[in-house]
């Protein structure tokens, strides 16, 4: 979702988190429709100037869109009960930032690792750019910890003195405010931004060594030709003592005639 705004950011109105908690109590289309309008005001548009206001440090922030994609959730409830943005860095780094009717928070790093980054990250850390890592995570901050292995992972000592780090799946850091008056002010573009900046050691650390993803295998050439159902079908008979194609679907492999 396009960031392109012209209001400033001011904060998030009392009415903003109020409406995310009524819409995790009603989350209906219904509910949504009747809304709408007064998420854009309270909730989505405050979000919107947040994240125009931080481009300038920090490049693009994708603001999340309400709705749910439920072709990846098909169980999931139809429409967000926060809001949010996301910036990534050159190195495939992400930043975020989401509201919720309850918290302000923020984060930065890689939730998971697909499998070169894994290995990068395992290297970096068993080598000698490990010896910093610790230092590099900020105050303040706390690392996620639902993406570790329950053992060390295959081919580490169990007494490695970065078995913690080896055991991760992702890195990803997090902090987070509790909803206070401030959030009506301009005070959660002041913590975000500064938060984003502490954690700048860690991300340079994870562009560095980790990297961004690696890229998934080509999609595979539009067909161009006849459609599927098209290619399926069996040939029309012959008419008028007209002759089958020589390929035709109705000659069998052997090469004898239906």
């Amino acid at each position: 979702m396009s960031t392109t705004t012209t209001e400033e950011f001011t904060g998030w109105p009392t009415e903003g988190p109020a409406l995310l908690a009524a819409i995790a109590a009603d989350n209906t289309r219904e509910f949504w429709a009747e809304h709408r309008e007064e998420h854009l005001a309270t909730v989505l548009g405050p979000m919107r100037a947040l994240a125009a206001a931080l481009e300038a440090e920090f490049g693009p922030v994708r603001v999340l869109r309400p709705q749910v994609n439920l072709r990846f959730r098909p169980d999931a409830p139809p429409y967000r009960t926060d809001t949010g943005g996301v910036a990534v860095t050159a190195g495939g780094c992400t930043l975020g930032v989401v509201l919720s009717a309850t918290s302000l928070a923020v984060s930065a790093g890689h939730r998971s690792f697909d499998g070169g980054q894994l290995r990068r990250f395992r290297a970096a850390v068993d080598g000698t750019a490990g010896e910093e890592l610790g230092m590099v995570v900020p105050a303040g901050f706390s690392i996620d910890p639902t993406r570790a292995l329950v053992r060390a992972p295959r081919g580490y000592p169990a007494e490695h003195a970065r078995i913690g780090f080896l055991r991760r799946r992702g890195l990803h850091v997090v902090r987070a405010w509790e909803i206070g008056p401030w959030v009506r002010t301009v005070e959660p573009l002041r913590r975000v931004r500064e938060a984003w900046r502490a954690a700048a050691s860690l991300v340079g650390w994870l562009d560095e060594h980790v990297g961004p993803a690696d890229p998934g295998p080509p999609r595979p050439p539009a067909v161009t030709g006849p459609t599927r159902s098209a290619l399926g079908r069996a040939p029309a008979a012959p008419t008028n003592g007209a002759a089958a194609p020589a390929n035709s679907a109705a000659t069998s492999a052997d090469g004898s005639g239906g």
